[in-house]
């Protein structure tokens, strides 16, 4: 299934991996990134409630709420050790367990407003700069260019590639994972107008880009040495 979702009108949205619609589920907070957990759960943060929901999606209900000091925006939940990583007041990575235990804060150089996690390694962006760092929020490297000034969201594959969506110039652009490759996988003539949320599903090899209106999914096919 696909979950995005709509934070004017309070809602999570799911729909069949068809396209074909499948339910809302009606929140008491506007919800704005999530991060799936298990394939039955997922974490949504809510920046104007400074609240971040668990939420079961089979049935919708709210099994948890967690409250952050600042805002909270993008946010990324790591299998690896279990950790939810949330971005707070722009300036700041919370790190936290699912039982609501704050481990500890991760303050960066620079603003961010969305991260993904994976295995060792997490990925933080602002309007132009991707940034990678280690769990413990050592510099790993740094990606910039002039003509990218719109990064919206960003999702990693299975081998730790960066795939980040870039609204201004309609492109996915991917990075791999030593920072020191790039390329341009999506563009204009492949449909893409606007794209904004992006994820990377790693068991199916599934890539899911969306703008305000439209969704689409791709294969990922990789040519590995």
């Amino acid at each position: 299934m696909l979950l995005f979702t709509e934070d004017y009108k309070n809602q999570l949205i799911i729909y069949n991996e068809d396209g074909a619609f499948k339910r809302t589920f009606r929140l008491d907070y506007k919800p704005r990134y999530l991060t799936e957990i298990n394939r039955n759960s997922v974490a949504v943060s809510c920046p104007q409630d400074r609240t971040v929901l668990i939420i079961e999606i089979s049935t919708g209900s709210v099994i948890d709420r967690i409250i952050t000091h600042d805002q909270c925006f993008g946010i990324s939940y790591n299998m690896t050790n279990d950790f939810l990583y949330v971005v707070v007041g722009f300036k700041s990575i919370c790190v936290m367990n699912l039982a609501r235990q704050e481990m500890r804060i991760l303050d960066l150089c620079h603003t961010c407003c969305h991260i993904t996690v994976h295995k060792d390694m997490l990925v933080c962006i602002d309007n132009t700069l991707i940034t990678c760092l280690s769990l413990q929020g050592m510099f790993i490297w740094r990606f910039q260019e002039d003509k990218y000034k719109r990064l919206r969201r960003v999702t990693t594959d299975d081998e730790g590639n960066v795939y980040v969506t870039n609204e201004d110039t309609n492109v996915v652009l991917v990075v791999s994972k030593d920072g020191n490759q790039q390329k341009e996988i999506l563009t204009e003539s492949d449909g893409m107008n606007m794209p904004a949320g992006i994820h990377f599903d790693k068991k199916e090899n599934i890539l899911m880009i969306c703008s305000d209106r439209d969704a689409w999914l791709f294969d990922v096919i990789t040519n590995k040495k």
